[in-house]
């Protein structure tokens, strides 16, 4: 049986969207890709905590539309409304 090499695809200089990205890789192996990689260095601070918090869906449909016509991610939105209701509550 014969073992044929196969043309791989080259990895996209940029994505524009996360999404790009995502479908670019569901479909390709970055084993393949391994001699291609580079390396980086990165910072990680592990003093900065995140907490997963449940709302309801209505909450967070609400919470998408408003940080929508603030420009900025529903997190940002909610982390800074409520760093100013905390204040205000004390």
């Amino acid at each position: 049986m014969s073992m044929k090499k196969r043309e791989k695809e080259p990895i996209p200089q940029e994505f524009n969207t996360w999404e790009a990205a995502g479908e670019f890789w569901d479909t390709h192996s970055a084993a393949d890709y391994w001699d291609d990689m580079e390396d980086v260095e990165l910072e990680v601070n592990i003093q900065d905590r995140r907490f997963a918090v449940l709302l309801e869906d209505a909450v967070y449909q609400a919470l998408e539309r408003l940080a929508a016509t603030k420009g900025v991610q529903p997190d940002t939105f909610l982390n800074e409304f409520l760093r100013q209701e905390l204040v205000h509550a004390s």
